[in-house]
């Protein structure tokens, strides 16, 4: 948006509508530091500790699977606010439940977590097209990835100091209001979101053979097609999946690589690079502004693959080179663009999506969850039994380089696939026409 236009009012909403979902994002990650920090001490257990975050990526992959039907066939707006109130009563339960009831209750949060927050994000990005319009969706999107910047920024630095200071129990409660204020800022705020779709031109419904059960084959029907009318997204979900099991490599391996360099107080070095991080995540949308003023180029979908396959191997190099021993004033200038091209990619790889039609942008939103979903949890284990042979400079370069790779495999096919279906159009004469001149 250009300096002295007035702000439309629908984005004036949405931006009502990011604090109250930037609370909720606030409130998962506090709640991630306490939770896990909980299992821990409760259980005295590594392995029980991994299978609660196990189990809660696995619900997120399930809440995937099926996100692009809850988008398609349910009333958004109810489903959203149920999805937060119900996250925020599972939780003050487990505040006020005794020490065994909380440990008997974490299998149950991990689920409810799980697959409610994924389910969130699926309903809420999917529907941004038609909260503010096609035209401001990139805006938009930047707006969500500032919210998730400063929501992520403050859950971790909060984590470790209100568990310190209040307690598991009072901590469990301050998340569970962060997700009430979402829920109240999405059932006041006069937003339009999309109608559910029982049949249309993107989706025609199940054919007539299978109209007495359309479940599963109608499904399945539905995402096979949803990819052969759009195949890039199809590409991006697959190096969405590679890039975070790449991301595993940094998120289990910094912990190690910290305690090697800064034995001292490896915790701080973690909690700088992430906080700085969190400032590149931020500032991507400025620069996301700023590219937009000078050119609207990135409203175009192509434009937008394009971005989106830089901002991946920029991001992953940068990660790479964060565990080359880069003396500490220089790796948190490693950290910031990390961070920048972590939320240019963001914005473009969900502004590329956002531009396919309701309800097909639902199932590619919530197949994005999956992959997403189940390559960290794969590159979590992948990466924790490399690190026990391997440096972490050597587990990072090997992860994050399959996704530099992957991605330029992905940019130089589809500009020969391009160039191929564009070119023999021009240059070759209709042969149609030439039995008819020589006749003349």
């Amino acid at each position: 948006m250009t300096r002295g236009i007035p702000v439309p009012r629908q984005m004036l909403l949405f931006r009502a509508l990011v604090v109250g979902t930037s609370a909720a994002t606030f409130g998962s990650y506090l709640n991630m530091v306490a939770l896990n920090l909980f299992v821990y001490q409760a259980t005295g257990s590594a392995w029980q500790t991994g299978v609660f975050m196990a189990l809660r990526l696995g619900a997120g992959v399930v809440a995937g699977m099926v996100g692009g039907l809850v988008a398609g066939r349910l009333p958004r707006r109810p489903v959203l606010v149920l999805c937060d109130l119900t996250q925020a009563a599972t939780l003050v339960a487990l505040a006020l439940a005794g020490q065994q009831a909380r440990i008997d209750l974490l299998p149950i949060v991990a689920v409810v977590t799980g697959l409610l927050g994924t389910t969130s994000s699926v309903l809420l990005r999917s529907s941004v097209p038609d909260l503010v319009g096609s035209e401001e969706r990139i805006g938009a999107n930047g707006l969500l990835v500032t919210g998730r910047a400063v929501a992520t920024a403050l859950g971790f630095a909060a984590g470790g100091v209100l568990v310190g200071w209040l307690g598991y129990g009072p901590v469990f409660l301050v998340t569970a209001g962060a997700y009430a204020f979402s829920a109240t800022m999405l059932s006041v705020l006069p937003l339009r979101f999309p109608q559910p779709r029982r049949s249309g031109p993107a989706d025609p419904g199940p054919p007539a053979d299978d109209a007495r059960r359309p479940g599963r084959r109608y499904r399945r029907q539905a995402v096979v097609a949803a990819f052969a009318a759009a195949p890039m997204v199809a590409v991006i979900l697959v190096v969405r999946a590679v890039d975070a099991l790449g991301s595993a490599s940094h998120n289990v391996g910094m912990p190690v690589y910290a305690t090697q360099i800064q034995p001292a107080d490896p915790a701080a070095f973690v909690g700088h690079f992430f906080a700085v991080w969190a400032v590149g995540l931020f500032a991507s949308h400025r620069i996301i502004t700023w590219l937009r003023r000078r050119s609207s180029s990135l409203d175009d979908p192509r434009r937008s693959e394009g971005a989106f396959i830089v901002g991946t191997c920029l991001m992953s190099a940068a990660f790479v080179v964060a565990f080359a021993g880069v003396p500490q004033p220089w790796v948190l200038v490693v950290a910031v663009v990390a961070g920048m091209a972590d939320g240019f990619t963001e914005i473009t790889y969900t502004t590329r999506v956002q531009a396919e039609p309701d309800p097909r942008r639902g199932y590619f939103f919530g197949l994005t969850a999956v992959a997403e979903n189940g390559g960290l949890g794969l590159g979590m284990l992948l990466a924790a039994a490399l690190l026990e042979v391997w440096r972490p400079l050597a587990v990072a370069g090997v992860m994050h380089g399959a996704v530099i790779l992957l991605a330029l495999v992905v940019a130089a096919g589809a500009t020969l696939i391009r160039r191929r279906t564009t070119t023999p159009s021009v240059e070759r004469p209709d042969p149609a026409a030439q039995p008819q001149e020589s006749r003349r």
